[in-house]
C-alpha cells in the first residue's frame, strides 16, 4: 500500500500528539496513557510502513529489557534507599544538620534546595528532590509557596545527571552517540546555568528585599564550586557521579564554613551518610578505577536477534550498586529485616503504575527508532525549521519532560528525533542531541507531577495553577537562553 508521505509525517506525530493531550486533557492515568500510545504506534506501524512483524517483536523485547535495565531498576533502588532512611530516621538526623550549616536564610534555601535537593535528585529522584526540601523550607520559617517554587526552581541543573547518569546513559544507548561525548557537551550547555541557579533562589528567597553583598557572593560561590566540579567529572569521570559530587561538593563547602559550629555532630549523621559513601566507593571502583576481576568478567549478558544486540550490565549498572550499598549502609543504621522488607514493599507499591509507564514509553520510542517513523520526522522537522532548529532544540527536550515529568522520558521519546534532524541539517548530532536532555532540565520545573509532589508536601492542595504561573516565567527565561546558546554554537560551527 502506498501512503503518501505527509501522511506518514502525520502517523508518526500521532503518537507524540496523544501523549501530550491524553496526559494534560484527559481523567486517564498515565500509565493508561501510554499504553494506549504504544497500541497506536504498533497499528501505525504496521500500516503507515508495512513494518515486519519480527521487528515489531524485537523492539518490544529490546524496549522491554531496556525499560527494566538500567531505568526501573535504578529508580527502584533509589527509591529503596529512601524509604529504608525513612523507616531508620537517618533521614530526619540529616535533614536537622542540614538546616544548620548557615544562619541566613538565603543561604539556608541554596543549601536546602540546590545542595541536598540536587544530592537527593542524583542517587533517588522520583519526586524526593522537591518533597523533601520542600517540607524543610517550610519547617525552617518559608511560606509554603515559596518553599514549593524554591524546589522546583532548584531542581533543575542536577536533573541532567539524576538516578546516577540515568538520563544521560539512556539518550546515549536510544541514539548510539558517544556516552562520554554526549555527558561532556551536557555539562558544557549546563555551565551557565548552574552558577545562575543559586543566585536565582537568593532572589526567590528575598524577593521584597535585597540581602547583604555577602549573602550573593556566598551564593554565587556555591554555585562556582557546584559548575566547576560538574564539568571536571563529566569530563574526566562520566555521567553517573556528576551531579552526586557536584552537590555533595556543595554541602561539603558549607560544611567547611561552618565547621566550628557543627563539627560536633559529624559523629551523628556519620550512618546517614553510610550508603551513599559505600555508592561512590562502588562507583570509583567499577568507574574510574575498575577492578581487575571485573576487567576479567564483564558481567554482561548478551542477546543478538538478527541485526539487534540485547545487552545487559546486571552487576556494575548503577541500580545494583545502589542497591548493594544501601543493604550495606542499613547496618550502620542499625535498620533490622523487618525494616528492609518494609521498605521494599513500600517501593514497588510506590512505583507499580510508573514501572507500566516506563516500560510502555520505552517499547514505543524502540518501535519507532526501528522503523521508518521518527526518520521520516525528522526530516520533516528539519524542512520546516531549517537553521532555526538549534534554537527550537531545547524546548522539544523541555516539553518533553512537561509532559512525562521525567528528563529520561523525554530523552527516550525524542533523543533519536533530535539526532536525525541534525544529521539532516549536516549539524552536530551529539551538540543538538544534548540539548535535548539540557532542555528536559527547564521543563522539569513546571512538570505537572514534580508541582503536584511538591504542594502536597506542604498542604498546598488546589495551588497548582498558582505555582505554575510563578515557575513558568523562570522556565521561559532558562529555555530562551538554552536555545540562544544552543544556536549559537551550532551556527559558529557550520561557519567554520
Amino acid at each position: 500500500m502506498n501512503i503518501p508521505f505527509w501522511l506518514k509525517i502525520l502517523f508518526a506525530f500521532l503518537p507524540f500528539l496523544w501523549l501530550f493531550t491524553g496526559i494534560l486533557g484527559t481523567p486517564l492515568k498515565t500509565h493508561t496513557v501510554t499504553f494506549l500510545a504504544l497500541l497506536v504506534t504498533t497499528l501505525l506501524a504496521f500500516v503507515g510502513w508495512q513494518a515486519d512483524p519480527a521487528l515489531v517483536g524485537i523492539s518490544y523485547l529490546e524496549g522491554l529489557v531496556m525499560a527494566v535495565v538500567p531505568i526501573i531498576w535504578v529508580i527502584l533502588a533509589a527509591v529503596f534507599t529512601y524509604e529504608l532512611s525513612v523507616k531508620t530516621k537517618s533521614i530526619n538526623k540529616l535533614q536537622n544538620f542540614l538546616s544548620r550549616l548557615s544562619p541566613e536564610p538565603a543561604i539556608q534555601a541554596v543549601i536546602i534546595a540546590f545542595g541536598f535537593g540536587g544530592f537527593l535528585e542524583s542517587v533517588a529522584g522520583f519526586g524526593t528532590a522537591v518533597a523533601i526540601p520542600t517540607a524543610m523550607l517550610v519547617g525552617m520559617g518559608f511560606s509554603p509557596l515559596r518553599a514549593v517554587l524554591l524546589s522546583l526552581v532548584a531542581n533543575s541543573v542536577p536533573v541532567a545527571f539524576g538516578a546516577l547518569g540515568i538520563p544521560v546513559i539512556v539518550l546515549s544507548r536510544i541514539t548510539e552517540l558517544s556516552l562520554a561525548s554526549l555527558t561532556q557537551a551536557i555539562a558544557w550547555q549546563l555551565f551557565i546555568f548552574s552558577l545562575l541557579i543559586p543566585i536565582v533562589l537568593v532572589l526567590i528567597s528575598e524577593w521584597k528585599k535585597l540581602p547583604p553583598l555577602s549573602v550573593w557572593i556566598q551564593a554565587f560561590f556555591f554555585g562556582v564550586i557546584f559548575t566547576f566540579i560538574q564539568t571536571a567529572v563529566a569530563i574526566f569521570v562520566g555521567p553517573e557521579l556528576v551531579a552526586v559530587l557536584a552537590s555533595l561538593g556543595v554541602l561539603f563547602v558549607a560544611f567547611l564554613i561552618r565547621f566550628k559550629a557543627v563539627k560536633n555532630d559529624l559523629v551523628d549523621i556519620s550512618s546517614s551518610l553510610a550508603p551513599y559513601g559505600f555508592l561512590l566507593l562502588f562507583v570509583l571502583l567499577t568507574r574510574l578505577f575498575p577492578l581487575p576481576f571485573l576487567k576479567a568478567f564483564p558481567f554482561v549478558l548478551r542477546w543478538s536477534f538478527q541485526e539487534h544486540t540485547i545487552a545487559i550490565e546486571w552487576l556494575t549498572t548503577p541500580g545494583t550498586l545502589l542497591f548493594l550499598a544501601t543493604l550495606i549502609g542499613s547496618l550502620f543504621q542499625k535498620a533490622s529485616w523487618g525494616d528492609i522488607t518494609d521498605a521494599l514493599k513500600q517501593t514497588v507499591t510506590k512505583l507499580r503504575t510508573s514501572m507500566l509507564t516506563i516500560i510502555n514509553i520505552v517499547i514505543m520510542a524502540k518501535i519507532m527508532g526501528n522503523t521508518p517513523m521518527i526518520s521520516d520526522l525528522s526530516f520533516a522537522l528539519a524542512k520546516a525549521t531549517g537553521p532555526l532548529f538549534p534554537f527550537f532544540s531545547p524546548l522539544l527536550g523541555a516539553l518533553g519532560t512537561f509532559v512525562t515529568g521525567s528528563d529520561t522520558s523525554s530523552n527516550i521519546l525524542f533523543g533519536r528525533l533530535q539526532r536525525d534532524t541534525a544529521l539532516g541539517l549536516s549539524l552536530d548530532p551529539v551538540w543538538i542531541t544534548a540539548a535535548n536532555t539540557s532542555g528536559a532540565t527547564a521543563g522539569k520545573m513546571i512538570s505537572p507531577q514534580s508541582i503536584a509532589v511538591a504542594s502536597a508536601a506542604v498542604g498546598l492542595h488546589g495551588s497548582e495553577g498558582k505555582i505554575l504561573s510563578r515557575s513558568l516565567w523562570f522556565c521561559i527565561g532558562y529555555v530562551f537562553l538554552l536555545g540562544v546558546l544552543v544556536a549559537t554554537k551550532s551556527w559558529l560551527i557550520i561557519g567554520h
